[in-house]
């Protein structure tokens, strides 16, 4: 029996959390999967985030407080020994720091790394760091999408030389609505998504701004954080309460797309979006930000790249898609290429015998 210790930041529901979550549930035969959580604890991580409640003997939590703590190394290192660790995962810079220090004394253990973005690697600190642990232990650097992985070997140095693994989702999990009719703008209003924490970098005031003078259109905001009182205060200052509802965080994100006709992602940085891939399963096409690796999970033929952080060009993608009709596809694309069950097995076939 592999064992494999995914190690991330904190459990809190987001992109990253929910894509471990699914490769310890959907793990091939004879590999088990625990993950580690650097800051949190138990409790406050399932009160907040129920689903847990499923795995919760899998979930471990060191409760880290700010700041670099080398007694967190020690108490992870304890932690991979005790659960005989063939091989950590790491997702970012906290867990790479952290995971990579307490494998140099594990010489035994595999280390494979994921990086999600490389925007984070404009900060030097972060940057000299990442070069730092690349140096001292011998690890797999993973890019989750192909414009990661070059953008990587430009900062961190062209003998860099990441292997790409596409982000995956559940295509069997994210299917179409069977009872979602075509819209049609006599009979009821044009629904408009997104999914996303509620902070800076997901841009959501140019989402709300871009549909304000759209007349028939409903948003729909899933997700919680530190912005929401920001935004509800500009939706009650653009008068937008009729048309724009904050339903916070959802377990049934199924559901949540088969109510819609189009998901919108304003964000102004990003790697490769779980979301975006989630909305495309369920037949949903998409407008989101030409950043980052973006433009590698979107549907050529049903959706639209926009220039980030510009309200006017969100405002017309939006009304082009409402005028497209109903005959999207977009799931195609994505079981081609974003399965799970092959990324997960595309990370087995780097593990060591």
């Amino acid at each position: 029996m592999k064992i494999i210790v995914e190690i991330i930041q904190h459990l809190k529901p987001g992109g990253i959390e929910k894509l471990v979550i699914d490769i310890m549930r959907l793990q091939e035969e004879g590999t088990d999967v625990y993950i580690i959580a650097l800051e949190g604890d138990k409790q406050t991580s399932l009160d907040l985030w129920p689903a847990l409640k499923l795995y919760q003997e899998k979930l471990i939590f060191l409760d880290k407080p700010p700041g670099f703590k080398l007694s967190i190394v020690r108490h992870l290192r304890k932690v991979l020994k005790r659960l005989h660790a063939d091989v950590i995962h790491t997702h970012h810079i906290g867990p790479l720091l952290y995971g990579g220090m307490a494998n140099l004394k594990l010489s035994s253990m595999q280390h494979i790394h994921t990086e999600h973005d490389a925007w984070h690697l404009l900060d030097n600190k972060q940057l000299n760091m990442t070069k730092l642990m690349l140096r001292l232990n011998r690890i797999i650097l993973v890019a989750d999408a192909a414009t990661v992985g070059m953008q990587l070997s430009r900062v961190l140095g062209r003998d860099v030389k990441p292997v790409t693994i596409l982000n995956g989702i559940d295509t069997e999990k994210f299917t179409p609505s069977l009872t979602h009719r075509p819209y049609e703008s006599t009979l009821r209003s044009f629904k408009v998504g997104c999914a996303a924490r509620l902070v800076p970098e997901k841009s959501l005031d140019v989402l709300i701004k871009s549909i304000a003078d759209i007349p028939n259109v409903e948003l729909l905001i899933a997700g919680d954080g530190p912005e929401k009182q920001k935004l509800a205060s500009l939706v009650r200052e653009l008068e937008l309460s009729t048309k724009v509802n904050f339903i916070g965080y959802t377990d049934d994100m199924v559901s949540f797309y088969h109510q819609l006709d189009l998901f919108v992602l304003t964000s102004s940085n990003e790697g490769l979006p779980l979301s975006i891939l989630e909305a495309q399963a369920c037949n949903v096409p998409v407008v989101c930000s030409d950043v980052g690796a973006v433009h590698e999970g979107v549907c050529k033929q049903t959706g639209l790249l926009v220039k980030r952080n510009t309200v006017s060009e969100f405002h017309a993608a939006i009304k082009s898609q409402m005028k497209r009709g109903s005959k999207y596809h977009p799931r195609d694309f994505i079981t081609k290429s974003f399965d799970i069950r092959k990324m997960i097995k595309a990370y087995n076939q780097l593990i060591k015998g």
